[in-house]
């Protein structure tokens, strides 16, 4: 099922009901995470990604330029093209887009051809937070990502993880790493970029063969349209 090409961003976030041939769930309650792949990714799997602002929904500042930072810097080890952060920015600038919620109003269409990408990637924090009731002691992160297809307005790809960490966790190392820094006084920024590395895994690999000994020097960036 196909999306309108010059519908808007907006309906691409209401299309979550699309049959995937790939997806997982963790089983925990307190540990939790979402993906799905569509049947067709191999068919339309872009070679250009267009990282977009993030938005963040948590009451913790600048955690959105965190979960953006992340999501771009490991883009590059997955093998895809990705549309410089300035070329980015200028299209936003050239928008007049300020906050990522007004990319609602931008056709997918329009944006991508100032973008010059094949595909536009998506993300929010949805909740960070420490929660302290009685004896219990925990500490809350969950983020989500969608990478959209541009020609046809496919959502290619999604992934959601939520973490909850206490005190009586083991096994998962995210725990161990909150255990190592204090528990709740650990950096919200390290959490965002465990679970993009998480979420990610689950994104299938680019067409783009990175040397991991060179990996700096063989980046592949794109310059937009509108350069």
């Amino acid at each position: 099922m196909f999306f309108k090409k010059a519908g808007t961003l907006i309906t691409l976030f209401s299309w979550v009901c699309l049959t995937m041939a790939t997806s997982g769930h963790a089983q925990s309650r307190e540990d939790q995470e979402f993906w799905e792949v569509n049947p067709q990714y191999e068919k339309y799997s872009p070679n250009v990604i267009a990282v977009l602002p993030m938005d963040n929904f948590s009451l913790e500042p600048e955690l959105e330029d965190v979960l953006y930072s992340e999501v771009y810097q490991r883009l590059q080890a997955k093998g895809y093209r990705r549309v410089s952060v300035e070329a980015v920015q200028d299209v936003m600038d050239d928008l007049g887009i300020q906050t990522p919620g007004q990319l609602q109003g931008i056709s997918l269409e329009r944006l991508c051809s100032k973008l010059n990408t094949e595909a536009v990637l998506l993300g929010q924090v949805d909740q960070s937070a420490s929660i302290h009731q009685g004896v219990y002691d925990a500490v809350v992160v969950s983020c989500s990502l969608r990478l959209t297809h541009c020609q046809t307005g496919q959502l290619l790809w999604r992934s959601e993880q939520w973490r909850t960490a206490h005190r009586q966790w083991q096994i998962d190392p995210f725990n161990a790493i909150i255990n190592l820094m204090a528990h709740s006084s650990a950096s919200r920024s390290d959490r965002i970029a465990w679970l993009v590395q998480e979420m990610l895994k689950t994104l299938p690999p680019g067409k783009i063969t990175i040397q991991e000994d060179n990996l700096l020097q063989r980046a592949i960036q794109v310059q937009s349209a509108t350069d």
